[in-house]
């Protein structure tokens, strides 16, 4: 694993020639940062029985490759639905509602309640998503793929697994600069997915996919 270990500044390979091991130290001579070479393992500290996922996890063994996931359930949900139902009924019931009772189309009224609207379905997706939403990372021999939504409809990102250099977790960070964990692949794309969610659930995915990783490259 120590000639896959990245920069987590400019994600340039560091080669072995750049890691003193007994210093503990790393050098991108790409950007000229240096890390501490225990930060860019990718290794888990221990192998995670992938029989015994946590509630909201599982693990499937397919012919060519594997499937793993995690729900996206979570409590927000009592808050953000709420929310959402107070936001669609007073702005789009207010901007449109009021049309529709009246029989009457209002053109810069109806434009005007455009932003309400697109902010309605971008609220009411994370909310499905809060109730009945997963991630799944699935290999098929080569191929590799990030599943994001609710039952069969969501985003797929696809990937080479021979490709993919490290699997590690990173910060995200909202409007508010909020900060939030998420995983990170790299590889030829850097893939980012599984931000916000239950940390044990997330945990067991970034543990099981490194070991998978470890696994392909021994």
């Amino acid at each position: 694993m120590i000639a896959k270990s990245l920069c987590p500044k400019c994600h340039a390979s560091i080669p072995l020639d750049d890691i003193n091991v007994a210093a503990d130290t790393a050098l991108c001579r790409q950007c000229g940062s240096a890390w501490h070479f225990s930060d860019l393992l990718e290794v888990p500290e221990t192998r995670v029985d992938l029989m015994r996922p946590p509630r909201g996890a599982w693990y499937n063994q397919t012919g060519a490759g594997f499937e793993v996931g995690v729900s996206t359930r979570s409590f927000a949900a009592f808050f953000i639905i709420p929310f959402m139902c107070v936001w669609s009924g007073v702005s789009l019931g207010g901007i449109y509602g009021t049309q529709i009772i009246h029989g009457k189309f209002n053109l810069f009224q109806s434009l005007f309640g455009i932003p309400f609207l697109l902010g309605t379905l971008l609220i009411g997706s994370f909310a499905l998503m809060t109730v009945c939403g997963k991630v799944v990372v699935s290999r098929d021999g080569d191929e590799g793929t990030i599943f994001s939504g609710i039952g069969p409809i969501g985003w797929k990102r696809r990937f080479n697994w021979s490709g993919v250099t490290a699997i590690r977790r990173t910060v995200s960070f909202g409007r508010n600069n909020s900060p939030s964990n998420q995983l990170t692949l790299e590889g030829q794309n850097r893939l980012n997915f599984a931000g916000g969610m239950n940390a044990a659930r997330q945990e067991f995915l970034l543990a099981t996919l490194q070991q998978k990783l470890l696994e392909s490259t021994n």
